[in-house]
């Protein structure tokens, strides 16, 4: 079916911009302390909100049960609950609607014949990892529900990883349903190849370190910049019992790594950028190239004003939305990268964020 493919597409860019949307609401749900405001996982009735009085008297009195009003916020009023519950439920419904947005055209588009063997196959590996995020998302809230009225920030870095692996394999899948022209120009380049891998392993390794940072509350000591109160080492550094419990469970070597990383990644994509600039590939690869770098540069300086700012919930937020940014302006310019078209003078649908529908 010649439609097919646009719907399909259609689909999965609407996955993305959604899982976009989620990861900035679990943000703002994290820096608000919200993520325990709900004590109980309920897939069908957990959809319902308390609707008066005596049903919100009764989800206060369950959360009076968990540590995290015990003790961190006993004498809490209700009105307050209320905003901490609103960006959790808020967090949920996405969540919900996310699973609705994925099955519903899912069974209507395998009913309608619309799958191709290659497109049924990368659905039910969508379907699967968004039931695996939902499961994540309630085991990482369970953490919190126990002795600490913490989660743990190993199940919110695995949280967040598969939060992007989602939002990347929707947005690849969508750009490989554009119109494939003949092979005129080829910009396969294996050096270039070899530095995005690169990047994006770094970009990994950058995030992981950033959810332990927001995991650990770690972004809000060594509020200074490039030292850290003065020291380019933080004074506590190795305090635990070993250097790799250190490097992932001490705050401030976490919020040291996060740093360290940062920076590697801002001069490793001056030096990609560099590579494309000297590379004889078409225009609008060396474009992408721009925005790659032009992203992960702001990028750092959001983190840089994340911790200048004892991370301010705006910036904080806008800080990992960015993360979501480089990822898929990354994919943007690897898609590209990685496929045969025709020179961007003969395709007029060559800039994909033109096209999306």
């Amino acid at each position: 079916m010649d439609t097919a493919p646009k719907y399909i597409r259609r689909w999965f860019w609407s996955g993305a911009i959604l899982i976009f949307l989620m990861v900035i609401v679990g943000g703002i749900t994290r820096l608000t302390d919200s993520g325990l405001s709900m004590s109980d996982w309920n897939l069908i009735m957990g959809t319902i909100p308390p609707l008066n009085n005596a049903e919100w008297l009764a989800a206060f009195k369950r959360y009076k049960e968990f540590p995290q009003y015990q003790q961190l916020n006993a004498g809490m009023s209700l009105a307050a609950f209320k905003n901490i519950f609103f960006w959790e439920y808020l967090h949920r419904l996405l969540g919900r609607l996310i699973g609705f947005v994925f099955l519903i055209p899912f069974a209507f588009f395998w009913i309608r014949g619309f799958f191709n063997t290659k497109t049924f196959r990368r659905s039910l590996i969508l379907l699967g990892l968004g039931a695996l995020q939902g499961a994540m998302g309630w085991f990482m809230v369970k953490s919190g529900l126990v002795d600490a009225p913490y989660v743990s920030h190993y199940r919110l870095a695995i949280h967040l990883l598969l939060a992007m692996l989602l939002f990347g394999f929707c947005t690849w899948y969508a750009l490989d349903l554009y119109q494939q022209k003949h092979i005129t120009f080829s910009s396969n380049k294996p050096v270039l190849k070899r530095w995005s891998i690169g990047l994006i392993i770094l970009f990994i390794v950058q995030v992981i370190w950033g959810a332990f940072t927001a995991g650990l509350d770690a972004g809000y000591m060594y509020n200074t910049f490039p030292t850290m109160n003065g020291n380019w080492i933080p004074q506590n550094i190795g305090t635990l019992p070993t250097d790799f419990i250190n490097l992932v469970e001490s705050p401030e070597t976490v919020q040291w790594m996060h740093r360290i990383w940062g920076t590697l990644l801002a001069i490793a994509t001056a030096g990609f950028w560099w590579q494309n600039y000297n590379t004889s590939i078409r225009p609008s690869l060396q474009q992408k190239a721009y925005m790659l770098l032009g992203i992960i540069l702001t990028q750092y300086v959001l983190g840089i004003l994340t911790i200048l700012t004892h991370v301010q919930l705006v910036i904080a937020v806008v800080h990992q939305a960015g993360a979501m940014a480089v990822l898929f302006f990354w994919i943007w310019y690897y898609h590209d990268l990685t496929s045969n078209r025709q020179s961007s003078e003969h395709i007029h649908t060559e800039n994909s964020l033109n096209h999306i529908y």
